[in-house]
């Protein structure tokens, strides 16, 4: 789950969750800037990789400036060729669905599961469980840390 869970009875977010996911969906999403910056980066420092070796086995002293043009030429070939069709700047999401996820909450002690595809439970917040239940964990923290 994306976002972080609430407890429905009392508003607090010590929540723990216990999940089984039944089955995912495959969806394709827009590609960010900054992975199809890597992507050409990628492709660039292997074009620079792949010219310094054949100078190395031709013995070439070409200079750097035939490595500039070498990794600029090679980012352009691949912004106009490979790069649009074997990426498309989209990648693959796996979602799940069918998912059941089991929450408890620390402080009240409350438990409910909610299903993937259904509304979230609403939030009632109730100070007052919160800070017995808060007293009630400190308590305990305090017991075990004094034996």
């Amino acid at each position: 789950m994306s976002e972080h869970t609430l407890c429905p009875n009392c508003g607090s977010y010590k929540v723990t969750t216990k999940s089984k996911i039944k089955g995912y969906a495959y969806v394709t999403r827009p590609m960010g800037s900054r992975a199809w910056m890597f992507n050409v980066a990628g492709f660039a420092g292997l074009h620079l990789l792949l010219m310094v070796q054949l100078m190395y086995i031709f013995r070439l002293n070409l200079g750097l400036a035939a490595i500039v043009v070498a990794v600029f030429a090679g980012l352009i070939l691949w912004s106009k060729g490979p790069r649009t069709r074997l990426f498309k700047r989209q990648y693959l999401d796996r979602i799940p669905t069918d998912g059941v996820y089991r929450h408890t909450c620390a402080l009240c002690n409350y438990q409910w599961v909610w299903h993937t595809g259904t509304p979230k439970p609403t939030v009632h917040v109730r100070p007052e469980l919160v800070m017995q239940g808060a007293e009630r964990l400190w308590g305990k923290r305090r017991r075990k840390e004094s034996t």
